[in-house]
């Protein structure tokens, strides 16, 4: 007789078998719809890398290597490495590509210096327009691909110490590419210079192509073109490839425009160097005025903007220098101390290209938003310094709507929006902005363009929405779709703007911009292929949005530290203001 425990542990063990069972039953199903084995190739790789040595870019004795890196290694394979057996500048290997046949790859080779930086090929194949990979067809056999020579970038010349240098021929192919390019593709080539002027404009700089020439001296022939577009979303800039030339040789300092004196308020080093509030009076013995003017006459702006240009320069001056004069020796400036009328001189340290950009392009990087509530001024200051969240925007919403929710719990009347050196960024930030604002339901956009299409209906009140007195500072950087948000704050006459001008007006051509690299010097022409607008009535898109209070710093309130947009925004708010209406 079998006892009760005897009973329940084999029923146990019953259990246990059912359940090994099905999971053998479902692994055998879920084996007979997986392939058993993928088809090996064996590929044999080889690229003449002659050229390359000979030019004294690929240094074997440095400690150079040459790899294949493509889709059948993740584009990351160290063991995909290629050698010269016979040292007759003929690297090969062959490697197994798992795949079936007619099965596609693409891929580059790669030179890995010994420092570690990467150099990839440039453009191997051209028809391929997915940054020109070269294409592999695998066929299931030993396949042996036709030797062929390594694309490179001819900016990689700068690394084996020898001056980059574009031949007349190459020069005229990319300006034709250049002008057709412009005139085919361009939303709005003729808004502000006639087609007359463009054709003699574009002859005259074609002309002057009459000698082979050093990247910044080619990109200086586009300038003149492109400023005259009147398209702020229109310009060209340096492919990576110059950076490298010399990525340690950047202008160092950050200065600021006041009274159109270039005033020091920062470094893109450890250590000032020079006294902060310092005017820079040299560079390199030229006149920083007379750099202003070349830079400022060459220059992308909406309707010719002057006070965006002006704050471009401020900005992005160590990158604007480098691509128009190249990278000196060294930064000699002539500058004048804080508050006194003797000079002095000093060589600069150089600043690195990573740390510039870090600065310059801060705005890309989802600065913080920030929020403060001055109980005692029964005061709320919003701080948007971007509204370039396009990956993030439930976040810039989310935040916004927890600031205005605030507002709304402790009762606050008068809110400062700061949007100053705001250039622009997703108008599905900057609407719902605008929607807290709003008296009644308006829209955004005058028209429903592409994706941004609902935001030419009336955008919905919000339940917090904010009813108070609204004060927004603004300066000549509000540009792109900060000027169509501060242009709808202006026509809906909601509440008061306190700075300058702006730098943008109610439309501007952007959305879908274009970007194409020129063939030869991979210049890189940006170039805007549509135009937005806010839904304003009887402004003039050639001129900048005004404030109702009119802001001229002074170098003086410069160096006593004072902010006066936001002083004027405090006197508003008291009834104080001593600022007469613009």
């Amino acid at each position: 007789m079998v006892s009760a425990n005897t009973s329940e542990s084999r029923k146990k063990r019953l259990v246990n078998l059912s359940f090994w069972t099905k999971l053998l039953v479902v692994s055998i199903l879920i084996t007979e719809n997986v392939p058993i084995s993928v088809a090996q190739n064996i590929v044999h790789f080889r690229v003449n890398m002659n050229e390359l040595i000979n030019e004294g870019i690929f240094v074997l004795e440095e400690g150079d290597s040459l790899y294949v890196l493509g889709s059948f290694n993740n584009w990351n394979g160290s063991g995909y490495g290629l050698t010269d057996a016979d040292s007759d500048g003929l690297f090969d290997c062959e490697f197994k590509i798992d795949g079936e046949p007619d099965e596609l790859h693409q891929f580059k080779y790669v030179i890995q210096k010994s420092d570690g930086r990467m150099l990839w090929e440039k453009n191997p194949n051209p028809d391929n327009p997915d940054y020109g990979n070269r294409l592999l067809k695998l066929n299931g056999n030993n396949q042996i691909l036709e030797e062929s020579n390594f694309d490179f970038d001819k900016y990689y010349l700068a690394l084996a110490g020898k001056k980059v240098i574009f031949s007349i021929k190459e020069m005229q192919e990319d300006f034709i590419e250049f002008k057709e390019i412009l005139q085919n593709e361009h939303c709005c080539l003729y808004d502000y210079t006639s087609k007359e002027e463009f054709v003699f404009l574009f002859k005259k700089q074609f002309d002057s192509i009459n000698r082979p020439m050093e990247p910044h001296e080619f990109y200086k022939i586009f300038t003149p073109i492109t400023a005259k577009i009147g398209c702020g979303h229109t310009a060209v800039w340096m492919p990576g490839g110059y950076w490298e030339i010399d990525p340690l040789n950047l202008f160092p300092l950050q200065f600021k425009l006041i009274d159109d004196y270039a005033v020091i308020i920062g470094s893109y080093n450890d250590s000032l160097q020079i006294p902060y509030g310092s005017i820079i009076l040299e560079i390199n013995g030229r006149k920083v005025e007379d750099i202003f003017n070349e830079m400022r006459a060459n220059y992308s702006a909406d309707a010719f903007n002057i006070n965006f240009i002006n704050s471009q320069i401020a900005r992005r001056f160590s990158l604007i220098y480098a691509r128009r004069f190249g990278f000196p020796e060294k930064y000699s400036i002539t500058y004048a101390l804080p508050s006194r009328k003797t000079s002095d001189k000093t060589e600069l340290q150089p600043a690195t290209n990573a740390s510039v950009r870090a600065v310059v392009f801060s705005n890309f990087n989802h600065p913080d938003l920030d929020f403060e509530i001055l109980e005692e001024k029964n005061t709320a200051i919003l701080t948007v310094a971007t509204f370039n969240y396009y990956d993030r925007v439930p976040y810039f919403r989310g935040y916004i709507d927890s600031c205005f929710t605030e507002i709304k719990r402790l009762g606050i009347e008068n809110l400062i929006l700061d949007v100053r050196s705001n250039d622009g960024g997703d108008p599905f930030c900057a609407a719902p902005l605008f929607a807290y604002l709003q008296k009644e339901s308006v829209p955004y956009f005058s028209k429903p363009y592409g994706k941004y299409a609902e935001l030419a209906e009336p955008l919905e009140i919000p339940d917090n929405h904010f009813n108070g007195n609204l004060i927004t500072l603004m300066d000549g950087r509000c540009f792109s779709t900060n000027a169509h948000f501060c242009s709808l704050i202006k026509y809906q006459k909601i509440g008061v703007i306190v700075g300058t001008e702006s730098g943008g007006t109610y439309t501007c051509n952007a959305g879908n911009n274009g970007i194409r690299k020129l063939k030869n010097s991979g210049i890189q022409l940006y170039f805007a292929t549509s135009s937005y607008a806010a839904a304003v009535e009887g402004m003039d898109k050639s001129k900048p949005i005004q404030p109702d209070y009119y802001i001229n710093e002074s170098y003086k309130e410069f160096l006593k530290g004072k902010d006066i947009y936001m002083q004027t925004a405090f006197q508003i708010i008291a009834g104080k203001s001593k600022i007469g209406l613009y």
